[in-house]
């Protein structure tokens, strides 16, 4: 690793997407402009996926919600 680069971590499993597993968050981007941002919170992978489709459905901005793994910056 370089001198100053930063290395960070994933805060659940990357490979496994089961319901009950924690460490996620919901993640949005939008669909015409280059913005993307989540909202803050940790939850497991169903609550975040449940979150993401009921914000989808009341979305009227043109954003895409999904689950998004939360990744921590290692000390």
């Amino acid at each position: 690793m370089a001198a100053g680069e930063k290395k960070y971590r994933f805060s659940g499993d990357p490979l496994s997407r089961r319901d009950a597993d924690p460490g996620y968050q919901v993640g949005w981007r939008h669909k015409a402009q280059f913005q993307k941002g989540h909202l803050d919170g940790e939850m497991t992978y169903g609550e975040a996926r449940r979150k993401a489709a009921e914000l989808q459905v009341q979305d009227t901005e043109g954003k895409v919600y999904y689950p998004e793994l939360i990744m921590v910056l290692e000390p």
